[in-house]
């Protein structure tokens, strides 16, 4: 494409975004989005073939509106995150515009598409019950629940990874969620199909409580290039209590034997009510046990009780007097200063209902006591 068009799209405007050229999403169901984000239906694989959803309707109006600067609905959430001028932290285009900005794609092409990364959320495989999860990404939730365990069937994983395994010469980032991906079957299959040479980034978001002698697992130490993104949301019997059914003592195992590989390293923890008062701590403890400075902080979603703006006004006040002085301590690390920035605005927001509620009936579920777990609640 026009070389000073690019550099107005990736430099310039205000709501362009590589994505719809570049990837897409898998979702558990078999849906398709653009990512992780977008909000438009694109196909279902059980429906469609994968060749066909990305020859959709659809898909050309979202590039046709971004290759001219236009917001497209699709991208709705990015924009409510993004629109806060005091916020450094942006959230999906700072991550995806550097990485696709050396594509061939041509972004002037409303029907062009290379795959240049994906991500696969194409099953609900987990062994743990975390209490801000749901039935959709945790087949242990649905069972306790009687719900149906959602997966992306067989022949259609097989469809996918033959796209994957026809475009890894172009690959640039591979995306492993769940479900937990080291039990999700899809992924094996998917990995070991993959040239090990090849210089594509394969992130990894896992709750770190697999076995020693886990397959997927053993697969990945042959890559050169993965990013285990680690689920802790509190240490030791907070962390248990918040990803029901995990033990602190295999998450550590875990760590400290992979810790000493090449992997990199980034944490995630979601931001709740349980977590809000020892967030500093968290992070301070993977940053001086094991090196880590890499950390995203996802806000509540399905489970509104548990937000941050549901918490009492005295430990409001307490919780913004420590993001603020951790925020500070860590202002050379933009990424995370702007994401601390995110929590401060949700503690400030009005309370809209309480949390006590939530985890009596998680109590009833678990027999655990929340309130010898999280005391700062009472």
């Amino acid at each position: 494409m026009d070389p000073k068009k690019k550099y107005f799209l990736f430099k310039q405007s205000k709501h362009f975004c590589s994505v719809p050229w570049n990837h897409i999403k898998v979702f558990t169901s078999g849906e398709v989005s653009t990512c992780v984000n977008g909000q438009t239906h694109l196909g279902n694989i059980h429906d469609n073939e994968i060749d066909y959803i990305l020859k959709s309707s659809e898909l050309e109006n979202i590039r046709d509106n971004l290759s001219k600067d236009v917001m497209h609905n699709n991208c709705s959430t990015c924009q409510i995150l993004e629109n806060n001028e005091d916020y450094s932290y942006k959230f999906l285009r700072d991550l995806y515009n550097p990485m696709f900005l050396k594509s061939t794609v041509d972004y002037d092409n409303n029907k062009n598409f290379i795959l240049n990364g994906i991500d696969l959320h194409w099953g609900s495989t987990c062994n743990l019950k975390c209490i801000t999860c749901n039935p959709s990404q945790s087949s242990a939730i649905a069972q306790e629940l009687g719900e149906p365990i959602r997966k992306v069937d067989t022949h259609a994983a097989d469809s996918i990874i033959d796209l994957i395994v026809d475009n890894q010469d172009t690959l640039k980032e591979i995306y492993l969620s769940g479900g937990e991906p080291t039990l999700i079957k899809h992924n094996l299959r998917l990995l070991r199909r993959l040239r090990k040479d090849l210089n594509f980034s394969i992130r990894v978001n896992t709750n770190m409580t697999f076995d020693d002698d886990n397959a997927i697992v053993d697969e990945l130490k042959k890559f050169s290039n993965v990013l285990f993104t680690v689920s802790a949301d509190g240490l030791t019997e907070r962390f248990e209590y918040i990803r029901r059914g995990a033990t602190w003592t295999k998450f550590m195992h875990n760590m400290e034997s992979l810790s000493k590989l090449h992997f990199s390293w980034r944490v995630n923890t979601v931001f709740s009510v349980g977590t809000a008062l020892h967030l500093p701590e968290t992070q301070e403890f993977f940053m001086n046990r094991f090196n880590i400075t890499d950390f995203t902080i996802n806000q509540v979603g399905g489970k509104p009780s548990l937000r941050c703006r549901n918490l009492k006004d005295s430990l409001k006040l307490e919780v913004v007097q420590k993001l603020t002085s951790h925020k500070e301590k860590y202002k050379t690390n933009s990424n995370l200063f702007g994401q601390l920035e995110n929590c401060l605005a949700e503690v400030n927001q009005p309370a809209s209902e309480s949390y006590i509620p939530f985890f009596e009936d998680s109590d009833l579920l678990s027999g655990a006591d929340w309130k010898k777990i999280f005391k700062e609640l009472l």
